[in-house]
């Protein structure tokens, strides 16, 4: 039975994860680690909520949206540190915003930016009466596809103890590499993912407590043995091309 873990091949190559063995797993991670999940959950919460409140207040304070980079690696920092079987404690989401802090909140600014950019860019398309504003709007709305399935491979890798010594620009280049070479199962990740938060809107708690650390985790279980696996494959690659 697929669990959703990285096992080795009969060649030494890790195995393809699966979103049902990624949920599982990460279903049974949340139940033993739920007490160093939610707490990092909840600080995501604050940060956000007080962002939102703020920028309600004072508009212009939209633009510390990027500083929720900040938790958001806390909470990977976490999950990581959970698929790789490591130590791991509450702590360790505070460590991430000493750890190239730089370095996230430059990542989350440019995710906002996208963001923005490319709804606006949806908006203003469909409210135009032109197929030229309407093709702006669809390919908006692929750009905006792109960043939220590279989001959700960025900050597991970014993250990972495993991949520490590598620099951000060899990890981000890893995640985007990964959603080129698997497309439609890093889209099924994010549609699942996406459902599951969208849902969870609803029930504001789960999404205060643990709903956003569970999505980390399902991703971390998906992600880091998929990057391991390509990981492997690009490795080999080079090697056949070695000259003997």
């Amino acid at each position: 039975m697929d669990d959703g873990r990285a096992r080795a091949t009969p060649a030494g190559e890790p195995a393809a994860p699966s979103v049902s063995g990624a949920i599982r797993m990460a279903a049974q991670d949340a139940y033993y680690h739920s007490w160093r999940l939610v707490p990092a959950n909840v600080v995501w919460s604050v940060v956000a909520l007080s962002i939102v409140a703020l920028a309600v207040i004072v508009p212009p304070a939209i633009l510390l949206l990027p500083l929720l980079a900040l938790p958001i690696a806390g909470i990977f920092r976490v999950t990581t540190r959970i698929v790789r079987g490591e130590a791991v404690s509450f702590w360790d989401a505070i460590d991430a915003w000493r750890t190239n802090a730089l370095a996230t909140i430059g990542i989350g600014a440019g995710f906002v930016a996208t963001t923005f950019v490319l709804g606006f860019n949806v908006v203003s398309g469909l409210a135009s009466s032109s197929p030229l504003g309407w093709g702006l709007a669809t390919l908006a709305g692929w750009g905006l596809l792109a960043a939220w399935l590279l989001a959700w491979t960025v900050w597991p890798i970014l993250a990972d103890p495993v991949r520490a010594g590598q620099s951000v620009m060899a990890r981000l280049r890893l995640a985007a590499l990964l959603v080129l070479a698997h497309p439609v199962r890093i889209g099924l990740l994010g549609i699942v993912l996406g459902l599951f938060l969208a849902v969870s809107t609803v029930a504001v708690v789960a999404l205060a407590t643990i709903s956003v650390a569970f999505s980390a985790l399902v991703a971390s279980r998906f992600v880091l043995p998929a990057a391991d696996r390509l990981e492997a494959q690009l490795a080999s690659r080079v090697t056949a091309n070695m000259p003997s």
